[in-house]
């Protein structure tokens, strides 16, 4: 999702609405903070449009101020090796 997204105003209701449907997932923890983690650090352009677009001091505004290390947050969402990661930054590699 991150890797075809700029910063248009479509695609930050886009994202808002990715981490609002998220968050109402009630059968686990889905990895929100390792999700913006990621965006912060490949499309960061994108996360500061999509933070500046939350109400202050809502509960996503303060998860979008949390930090992870961005390798650890790869690591979480399952990405444990460079090929994983060029797959995912890239897309599918022939």
């Amino acid at each position: 999702m991150i890797r075809g997204l700029k910063r248009t105003g479509l695609d930050i209701i886009h994202v808002r609405d990715f981490f609002w449907r998220v968050s109402e997932i009630r059968t686990f923890i889905p990895p929100t903070v390792e999700f913006m983690s990621v965006m912060k650090t490949y499309n960061p352009v994108l996360f500061h449009e999509f933070k500046s677009s939350l109400v202050p001091n809502s509960s996503m505004h303060l998860l979008a101020g949390l930090y992870m290390e961005p390798g650890q947050a790869l690591i979480s969402l399952g990405i444990e090796s460079v090929e994983q990661l060029e797959t995912a930054i890239k897309g599918k590699t022939h």
